[in-house]
């Protein structure tokens, strides 16, 4: 008798399947879509659903390509691997600055008055945090507050609100 796959199953593909994406991605700068999938022996529909995954957690970008070819490569939006310590009051600033909004780092130091060196800095401490994501809009890096921490709530997997609107009413 056929059991259907978990939701636990798929998730562990997926994440199977973004180690294979990221171990190509790190191996050149930048990879079309078809070469991807050939080399990590992906399906295309799974090798999107993984790129989106990884895109979505801002590890992947996708890069200009030509025509209608899909290129990708490593994420690098600059932030330093710092460990996980107590906030400063510079990483509290900057948290509060981005609840509600998105914003890029230089920008934010216009705003908070603020070096960008130092707001990197920030950035970079709450990213160890797991507080923000961020998304490439050509060559520049927008920042933002992850959802649970934009509503200032931290809440089980199985607590957490299913859609935006529920979050926003």
């Amino acid at each position: 008798m056929f059991n259907p796959p978990t939701l636990e199953d798929l998730q562990e593909t997926r994440r199977a399947n973004e180690k294979l994406v990221l171990r190509a991605l790190e191996s050149k700068p930048e990879w079309v879509e078809t070469e991807l999938a050939k080399t990590t022996s992906l399906a295309l529909s799974h090798l999107r659903a993984a790129l989106a995954s990884l895109l979505d957690q801002g590890r992947v970008r996708r890069l200009p390509g030509t025509g209608t070819r899909a290129v990708y490569g490593l994420a690098d939006p600059g932030l330093a691997d710092v460990p996980a310590t107590p906030l400063t009051d510079a990483a509290k600033k900057v948290r509060d600055y981005l609840e509600g909004r998105a914003d890029s780092a230089l920008y934010m130091s216009e705003q908070l008055r603020m070096t960008r060196e130092d707001v990197m800095a920030a950035l970079s401490l709450l990213n160890a945090h797991g507080m923000i994501t961020c998304t490439f809009v050509g060559s520049l890096v927008i920042f933002r507050l992850k959802e649970t921490q934009a509503l200032g709530q931290e809440q089980p997997a199985a607590e957490k609100p299913t859609t935006r609107k529920k979050q926003v009413a």
